[in-house]
């Protein structure tokens, strides 16, 4: 009974390591924003490293009578206990680089100390023990300094990275702190405790091995959502492009088109206003007909510019920086005007800084001509999980809720006639998509509220 027990236990036990790192195997991690996703590998490699050490050592309890007289068995067992604890703590090592956790050096430093002492001891005790007692000394060595030690680190600063995980809005912290209270009973159970205690402890380390794999495959989910939102983005992206593209053909067609026939109006004016004689009445008529032919060419090119716009660049940007950078370059136009900006001053995203300060400029521009006296602008930047949400406010009176549902409509413009090709917020619009944002126009107090959503991870 009880060798049918041991060999249920050290099968169940081995299979809960092989599992874990088929967990992470079976994931694609390679375009993951998610900073643990580098250290995963090393995790499964300790799964799977551990696995074999454990149905290893099932062949070995259970073939103990016969191979007891074999040559370097019992260094053959500690060197596989150590390989597979160097993965855990190689993986516990690469945790604390990938966190902001503040006693990080203090962990660092301990665990550095601590392989020293173990290197140290390996060196001195050879030469003071005799060979089995130096073998058991460096295999309790083994199991406190790299598995206790290693497991607890790694549990610790999971439990911690756990809330910066939900900080930075992809969610799943419970599934991420508790695989680290696993990994925290796994090196109690391992490092601490012996065999020589029991099978009960051999059970207690099954049952904290299920424990990890179970809460880790909760975890891992977070990454297959990214996965999802990363291929929905893309498609997106792509069907977006594909009518830009659309677009942008018949629009240069069209332009194409009618620039040839305003050419040759507009030279045709020339000509004309040299022929004709001196007459006021004739010179009205041909500068309203110039004027009609230059707001003709400039929608044409309005056109071109909004079907022909270049893709957004795939970089890291600070939107603080933009933003600064964006007002300064508009100070002009912001003379004798109060302008505030509450920016979150390490809120980042993905994308295109220069169509940033496109969007910008538009907005103030737009703020600018709806109030030329006692403007004042606020723009407010801030993080919200996934997202980065930016607010531009104006006191600039507002809009209907006829003209908002229409605001974002090429050529649409509440402007005088030949003021403004009412391309202004379509633009915008036409950036935040390409950055695939949603963009949200709502009246709040005496002025409009711009409120733009773009995710942080842009692929």
């Amino acid at each position: 009974m009880d060798e049918l027990l041991t060999f249920s236990v050290y099968l169940v036990y081995g299979l809960a390591f092989f599992a874990i790192f088929f967990a992470i195997l079976f994931r694609d991690l390679s375009q993951s924003r998610i900073s643990m996703a580098s250290a995963l590998p090393t995790l499964a490699a300790f799964g799977l490293l551990h696995g074999l050490h454990e149905w290893s050592e099932l062949y070995l309890v259970i073939y103990a009578d016969d191979l007891g007289s074999v040559t370097g068995l019992a260094t053959f067992k500690v060197a596989k206990l150590w390989l597979s604890y160097i993965a855990l703590g190689a993986f516990a090592w690469q945790m604390l680089s990938v966190t902001t956790w503040r006693q990080i050096r203090w962990i660092k430093a301990l665990g550095c100390a601590a392989f020293i002492y173990f290197m140290f001891s390996v060196v001195i005790q050879y030469w003071a023990l005799t060979y089995s007692d130096y073998l058991q000394l460096i295999a309790n060595q083994v199991r406190l300094i790299f598995g206790f030690g290693a497991a607890c680190s790694a549990g610790l600063v999971m439990y911690v990275y756990a809330n910066e995980l939900e900080h930075e809005g992809h969610g799943a912290s419970k599934p991420f702190k508790l695989t680290g209270l696993a990994l925290v009973l796994y090196g109690v159970s391992a490092g601490v405790l012996t065999a020589e205690f029991g099978i009960w402890v051999i059970i207690l380390r099954t049952v904290s091995a299920i424990l990890i794999l179970i809460f880790i495959w909760r975890a891992l989910r977070v990454f297959d959502r990214e996965r999802d939102i990363q291929l929905e983005t893309r498609l997106q992206q792509s069907l977006h492009d594909v009518k830009l593209r659309e677009l942008g053909e018949l629009s240069s067609a069209v332009a194409h088109e009618i620039k040839t026939p305003l050419s040759s109006a507009t030279m045709g004016c020339d000509i004309l206003e040299r022929q004709l004689p001196e007459n006021d009445v004739y010179k009205r008529q041909l500068t309203r007909i110039r004027c009609g032919l230059e707001r003709a060419a400039d929608i044409s090119q309005e056109v071109l510019n909004y079907a022909h716009k270049k893709p957004v660049l795939r970089e890291r940007v600070n939107v603080q920086d933009v933003i600064y950078n964006t007002f300064e370059l508009n100070r002009f136009r912001l003379d004798g005007t109060d302008w505030q900006v509450d920016c979150q001053h390490d809120l980042e995203i993905v994308g295109d800084a220069q169509a940033l300060q496109d969007v910008t400029s538009n907005l103030i521009s737009n703020a600018c001509d709806a109030r030329k006296d006692g403007l004042i602008i606020t723009f407010k930047a801030y993080q919200e999980q996934l997202n980065a949400v930016l607010a531009f406010k104006d006191n600039a009176g507002g809009m209907s809720e006829a003209i908002i549902a229409n605001a974002c409509k090429p050529f649409f413009t509440t402007k005088p006639k030949g003021e403004g090709t009412g391309m202004g917020l379509a633009i915008v619009n036409q950036l935040v998509m390409q950055h695939n944002g949603s963009m949200n126009l709502y009246n709040e107090g005496c002025g409009l509220t711009v409120e733009i959503k773009l995710p942080r991870y842009l692929k």
